[in-house]
């Protein structure tokens, strides 16, 4: 559809002009008429035309003045100006305001459908661009959350790529130099600063994590991590070296705003840990500060210049030995992954150099976690082949995998063994109840509570007694029954708020499983009142 407009004074001619394009282009235009410069203005206002077909000498305002309005309100109008004078000033003062074509009066109809087919053509074409462009934009928008989270990983996982994110940093535009980490955490608050029940907020957690994302960017200019347990990783760039005493005063407030802003959203209190800026490379160390200051620290947000005394480098050992080891006990694979990055990380990055010193530490670690995780009652089938992993590790990066592996092997072991009713299971029972209305897959249930889709699997099926598809199909089968006691909800109103998007498919599971269709079960409990 394209939406042309006529101004000029002469009847005759506005009329010939609709004729033209009602004949030659029918349901294809709209028109709309004008008699002066001052209604031609007020008729592009509300008309909003795609084409204009504009008279110079109007009364009143005249067409060139009229058309540098009209395009002043719409810059992707077409202008072909009308006018009975040979005068190349108003076709150069025409030109220069915008106008696609200067034409002479009488102009004929077969001038007149050429010009409009050309100016629909390019039309046409720019709406095509317009389409294609909010295409990109919108695949943009979905794949940025994963560069971002590329782009924090590369920088809070050490390796031996030299990079540092160069290519996520030109793909999100970040021409800074420095930057610095923020950790959030969440959980539910207890005794002391510790956040409690990190498993069951972190269910909570995930259904709001694009809110959560819009908040940190409202309060800062942040690249944001996917969820890691119950902690986000935000990394903020900057454009000084430092950090001054009056700025880092001004981000805590920020961050304070921001904690305030997130308990509000999500319900759950939040705490925040921030480390100092750091070049791109440096990161790691600025990661390390966060996580620092977010377990020390004695407020809801703490700046590493901020803790009355420095951790040594021995005390940081020893804390991330203990939230390794607290990951391995709770059952959770991922928050084990990540901390066993961290400490071989650090191990490998702080220590003499001396690769057999750096091997005895971690296969220590391993050694007190395993002995950890056997006297709790687990079994560690897989322990002899992890350690010979270590020992015959060749160089440092196949050192580092093989102990992360090995923490996480151990976590798994523990999540085997520990399957109490208010454990793992009975948080992804809930998660289940709350979201059995969508697509929900294995995968996702499986994430929330941080185990792998496999060992997920094998739990649920040892705790419930059936596999996952076959306890989701019964709670939306159970939520059906009791939506068909209501009248009022159509079938296919039952169908949509038990999770099926067919209500051909939903019929035959609901038959298969209750041996009637969900018409007859409804008949049968109204002929039983």
């Amino acid at each position: 559809m394209y939406k042309i407009l006529i101004a000029d004074d002469e009847g005759i001619v506005t009329d010939s002009l609709q004729f033209i394009i009602e004949k030659n282009f029918g349901s294809d235009c709209r028109t709309a008429v004008a008699k002066n410069g001052r209604q031609a203005i007020e008729v592009a206002e509300s008309f909003q035309p795609d084409i204009a077909f504009l008279d110079i000498q109007m009364p009143g305002i005249n067409g060139l003045k009229a058309m540098e309005e009209i395009c002043g309100q719409n810059s992707r109008i077409k202008v072909l100006i009308l006018t009975a004078y040979d005068n190349f000033d108003y076709a150069k003062e025409a030109l220069r305001l915008g106008a696609v074509d200067y034409l002479m009066k009488p102009v004929n109809k077969k001038v007149i459908v050429e010009r409009l087919t050309g100016i629909m053509r390019t039309i046409d074409q720019e709406r095509q661009k317009r389409r294609d462009d909010l295409l990109a934009k919108e695949k943009m928008e979905a794949v940025i959350p994963i560069i971002e989270n590329g782009f924090v990983i590369s920088l809070i996982i050490q390796n031996e790529y030299e990079d540092s994110g160069e290519q996520y940093r030109s793909l999100l535009n970040v021409e800074e130099d420095y930057g610095m980490i923020m950790v959030l955490e969440w959980g539910e608050s207890g005794e002391g600063r510790n956040l409690g029940n990190p498993v069951g907020s972190g269910v909570r957690a995930h259904r709001y994590y694009d809110r959560m994302s819009e908040l940190v960017k409202v309060h800062f200019r942040a690249f944001v991590s996917d969820i890691m347990g119950n902690k986000i990783v935000c990394v903020i760039p900057s454009a000084e070296e430092k950090l001054e005493y009056g700025d880092r005063l001004s981000m805590i407030e920020k961050a304070r705003n921001l904690m305030n802003s997130l308990k509000q959203a999500v319900n759950i209190d939040f705490q925040a840990g921030i480390g100092s800026v750091r070049s791109w490379e440096a990161m790691f160390d600025s990661y390390q500060e966060a996580l620092n200051a977010l377990r020390h620290g004695k407020r809801k947000v703490t700046h590493i210049d901020d803790l009355i005394v420095r951790d040594t480098r021995e005390k940081q050992r020893q804390v991330m030995e203990q939230m390794v080891f607290r990951a391995v006990m709770g059952g959770m694979e991922h928050g084990a992954r990540q901390e066993a990055e961290i400490f071989a990380g650090w191990v490998l990055k702080n220590g003499n150099r001396v690769f057999e010193e750096e091997r005895m530490q971690l296969t220590e670690l391993f050694l007190s976690a395993r002995r950890m995780v056997q006297e709790q009652g687990s079994e560690c089938p897989r322990g002899q082949e992890a350690m010979a992993g270590l020992l015959g590790a060749g160089d440092e990066e196949e050192l580092r995998q093989r102990f992360v592996t090995a923490m996480v092997d151990l976590a798994r072991a523990v999540v085997i063994r520990n399957q109490e009713p208010d454990g793992l299971m009975a948080s992804a029972r809930e998660y289940i109840k709350q979201n059995f209305q969508k697509d929900l897959a294995l995968e996702e249930v499986a994430r929330t509570v941080g185990i792998s889709p496999y060992y997920f699997s094998k739990l649920f099926k040892e705790e419930t007694g059936m596999n996952y598809t076959e306890y989701l199909t019964g709670i939306r089968i159970e939520k059906a029954k009791e939506l068909l006691s209501n009248r009022e909800l159509s079938i296919k109103e039952v169908c949509v708020d038990s999770g099926y998007g067919n209500p051909n498919y939903f019929s035959r599971i609901f038959k298969k499983w209750t041996g009637i269709t969900p018409t007859e079960f409804r008949d049968g409990l109204y002929e039983g009142r």
